[in-house]
């Protein structure tokens, strides 16, 4: 089973103390500090200039209009110009810096998750959604370039443009500002809890989107069975629900962000009406000049703005933390077990299962129990059994997508897991039902992995003997021509043959097919068969069959019931029994008749 919500797994920690996961992000912003640097110097200097024009109001009242000093009515226009000609100049350099750094830091975290994408184990994507983490890789990666860089640069700038108004304000009267000062700590206490609550709103949002993301890319991948059981209503239904959800969730978001900041600016109204009735009384207005108050009430009330700015700033970087949560708990989920130590250059192919037990998980029980099973170099072994008799887990032990519970799988007399990781996978081929092929050409595909890439004969060479030439040459850029996302014009049993020339090409010494020919019809059958006899040939070969006419040739067939191996032995010693293989034969071929 899917988890649903995986947004749901960030730690609650990270909602309540969110400062680790914020410092772990601003660590991707370090290795930038230069122009982060250089962002920040032109950032303090676009507010120390928007500081200065409230400073400007002071002499433009008292010296220009009072005294009409010809000197400062010269000189005031030339000033207004060159500290708006300063201000752009600092703008550009700050956010052009800044959105610089940003980028780069979705870049790295977005390659770093892919990476870890492709490093996580088949346990992880048993209970994680594609549409989940293709979500995270995009939306939520997106969320951190705010939070990681151009928060940084707007809470710099607001904090500084404050820090030079409330100076300004003391330079200019210290009683008033002393005055104004009493409405802080509400307006911090605000501040917090809106915080804490865009955390949680944004962790939920992030769900949303992922609950969207799903719907759609099931939607559109079983797009032929929506259609062929007219569930076009079903999923319409589907998709209003989670697209419901996240209209809601963003709303409360702007209802938070609404209501908390017209609340600051309600109290800071009061603020300002105490502070003009404070200015205004006896001992107060005759120690003020018309510039001084009129500079301080200016200051005063350019502070609304970056304080406003600082409840918008503080919702971004809130909904950053929560989604660097959630990209974090994916970077922090174990990779697969890469601890052998042993080189391996080409195995023989000798294969033993001693005494094999595996689940997926405690709850559901065993799906092997105590299986041993001896395998000679160059065998074809054929595995058999009703579906889910533990054929297709106990072959994807093999490759280590998943590690045993009890006992060992040796190759070639040594542990999987003594081997390295790398050497081993390059022991084995796979060709099962589920051919998956890439949006790259079909050479591409064919020599899929392997380093350094074959030459277009050796390629060639290998879809001729997988029978797939005779198609390939007719495609419009032969080996060149891209085939579209997992082969869609392909037919399934071109596809499958591709499969089986990228099999060839490697040439691997251990090769398993998973009910390759299933599903097929009958020419296509034919030619697979063809091209696996030719597969086959010196390798140790692992079959899972479907149709059990395609494997009595097989060394030695193996029949598994309820995850134990029942019985095996040749065609004819199975037959003879009269066990389990002879029931599946006996059935299959009356159906057959």
């Amino acid at each position: 089973m899917k988890n649903k919500h995986i947004a749901d797994d960030i730690p609650e920690e990270a909602i309540l103390k969110p400062w680790p996961t914020y410092r772990r992000l601003l660590n991707y912003s370090l290795p930038h500090w230069r122009v982060m640097l250089l962002a920040s110097l032109a950032t303090a200097g676009f507010a120390a200039i928007d500081a200065s024009f409230a400073a400007m109001i002071k002499p433009l009242l008292d010296k220009a209009f009072v005294e009409q000093n010809p000197t400062y009515i010269r000189a005031m226009p030339l000033m207004i110009v060159g500290l708006f000609l300063l201000r752009a100049i600092s703008m550009f350099a700050s956010s052009y810096g800044m959105a610089w750094v940003a980028r780069r830091v979705v870049k790295d975290v977005r390659a770093e998750l892919f990476g870890k994408l492709l490093s996580l184990p088949v346990r992880f994507y048993d209970r994680v959604s594609s549409s989940q983490l293709i979500a995270r890789a995009t939306y939520h990666v997106e969320q951190l370039a705010d939070a990681s860089s151009t928060v940084l640069t707007n809470v710099l700038k607001d904090s500084l443009t404050i820090l030079f108004y409330i100076l300004l304000m003391f330079w200019l009267n210290w009683k008033l500002t002393t005055f104004a000062f009493v409405v802080v700590p509400v307006i911090a206490l605000i501040i917090r809890y809106v915080s804490v609550r865009f955390r949680k709103i944004s962790g939920r949002i992030q769900t949303s989107v992922s609950d969207v993301t799903e719907a759609v890319d099931e939607a559109v991948s079983g797009q032929r069975v929506v259609k062929i059981y007219n569930g076009q209503a079903f999923e319409s239904e589907q998709f209003s629900r989670v697209n419901e959800r996240n209209r809601w969730l963003s709303m409360k978001i702007v209802a938070t962000r609404s209501g908390s900041a017209a609340v600051i600016q309600f109290i800071a109204a009061w603020a300002v009406a105490a502070i003009v009735y404070f200015a205004t009384q006896p001992g107060m207005i005759e120690n003020m000049t018309a510039g001084t108050f009129g500079a301080f009430m200016l200051a005063m009330l350019s502070l609304m703005q970056p304080m406003k700015n600082m409840g918008s700033v503080n919702e971004r970087l809130q909904r950053g933390i929560s989604a660097a949560a959630s990209i974090f708990a994916t970077l922090d989920e174990p990779s697969e077990p890469v601890d052998g130590k042993r080189t391996l250059e080409r195995a023989q192919g000798a294969i033993e299962f001693r005494d094999v037990s595996f689940s997926y998980r405690d709850e559901l029980g065993d799906a092997l129990k105590h299986v041993s099973l001896q395998i000679q170099p160059g065998q074809t072994i054929a595995f058999v059994g009703r579906s889910g008799s533990g054929k297709s887990t106990l072959l994807s032990l093999l490759p280590r997508f998943y590690d045993v519970k009890q006992g060992a799988i040796l190759v070639d007399g040594h542990d999987l897991r003594d081997y390295r990781l790398a050497d081993l996978r390059r022991q084995i081929a796979l060709v099962d039902q589920q051919v998956r092929l890439f949006n790259v050409s079909v050479a591409d595909n064919i020599a899929y992995g392997m380093e350094p890439r074959p030459d277009d004969a050796a390629i060639m060479d290998a879809a001729r003997r997988a029978h797939a030439w005779e198609f390939i040459e007719k495609l419009p850029q032969g080996l060149q021509t891209p085939i579209g996302q997992n082969g869609a014009a392909l037919s399934g049993g071109q596809r499958q043959r591709l499969a089986i020339a990228r099999a060839l090409l490697k040439n691997a010494p251990i090769l398993i097919l998973d009910e390759a020919t299933s599903a097929l019809d009958t020419e296509s059958e034919r030619l697979i068969q063809a091209a696996l006899e030719e597969l086959v040939e010196g390798r140790t070969t692992l079959v899972i069959a479907h149709r059990l006419s395609t494997i009595q040739d097989a060394d030695l067939i193996v029949a598994m019931q309820d995850g134990r191996i029942v019985e095996s032995g040749s065609h004819a010693e199975l037959l003879a029994q009269n066990g389990l293989y002879a029931a599946l034969h006996r059935m299959q071929f009356e159906d057959a008749a």
